[in-house]
């Protein structure tokens, strides 16, 4: 992992996520060439691309501070929906409320936003959005901030990303594939009760063997695939719309992650709740659909 820094990063990123330490990253750089300095890209290339915000005041919605170099307007759907979103995770997950304010940036455009990421985050992929925790100091709260841009996909973006910052700000720690299933799970309006239409048609379509203990082995975004990604998403619809005996199972497992950062897999305690998780989790599959227009999702 490499010497220890004095302030540790903790990156979530968003389409493709997974909690890692600085020192890690910095590990996997040493043995390519050296990144420069944001003086030496200062000097080759002008000022390093700044955070949007400055000019126009930053908007509050719940436990969101949104920050863009255009003026937000409080009424637009997309902050009216997510007004919503911290009750909603809370109810649906019996978590706490928590306290934490969540930084959100809104670029212009994906120009824009993906120089700035270059700049502040070379060694990170190129996604769409990032939900970024960084521990200031050993020992201190995170600092939660979520970076995107305002293009086509910025509702399920938005969402996606602020799920991750709600759990990760009362969890001691979420397993990624849960983490990306929960964002899965809620990325979607309300109305659509947590069915993620893109997944659900690409299961059917197979073919889908689940394997959940694979599926909780992995540990590295560079093992999540599409495939992960959907069944990831999969298993959280099964728990949480499915057999109730699963949804207690999960939720159960929700409590100890909030003392326990490494509890332990999920399937084992799954098992002993229902007696053939995977062909459950087929059988529901083959169930589930879209709520109507006029559907509203659980609250």
């Amino acid at each position: 992992m490499g010497r220890p820094l004095p302030t540790p990063r903790r990156l979530v990123c968003g389409t493709a996520l997974v909690a890692v330490l600085l020192v890690g990253c910095e590990a996997l750089r040493t043995g390519g060439p050296r990144t420069p300095t944001n003086g030496e890209r200062a000097q080759a290339a002008g000022p390093a691309p700044k955070k949007p915000g400055g000019v126009h005041p930053p908007l509050r919605v719940a436990r969101f501070v949104f920050y863009a170099d255009v003026p937000l307007e409080p009424n637009d759907a997309v902050f009216r929906e997510l007004e919503e979103l911290p009750d909603q995770v809370q109810r649906e997950l019996r978590l706490p409320a928590g306290n934490s304010i969540i930084q959100v940036y809104l670029f212009d455009d994906q120009e824009r936003y993906e120089a700035f990421m270059r700049d502040r985050f070379p060694w990170l992929p190129v996604r769409r959005a990032y939900f970024i925790a960084d521990q200031k100091r050993p020992g201190s709260a995170d600092d939660l901030s979520v970076y995107t841009w305002m293009g086509p996909h910025l509702r399920t973006d938005l969402r996606h990303e602020l799920t991750h910052a709600l759990l990760h700000g009362v969890l001691k720690g979420v397993p990624l594939w849960l983490d990306e299933g929960l964002a899965g799970f809620f990325e979607q309006p309300p109305a659509y009760d947590g069915v993620n239409p893109e997944h659900l048609d690409a299961l059917r379509k197979g073919p889908f063997q689940p394997d959940l203990s694979r599926l909780e082995r992995v540990g590295q975004v560079s093992q999540m695939e599409k495939p992960e990604y959907r069944e990831s998403w999969a298993w959280v619809h099964f728990l949480l719309r499915g057999d109730p005996r699963g949804r207690t199972a999960l939720l159960d497992y929700m409590q100890q992650l909030r003392e326990n950062p490494n509890p332990g897999p999920l399937l084992p305690r799954l098992r002993e709740a229902v007696s053939d998780p995977h062909a459950a989790l087929a059988d529901h599959l083959t169930r589930a659909s879209l709520p109507t227009p006029t559907a509203r999702g659980r609250q």
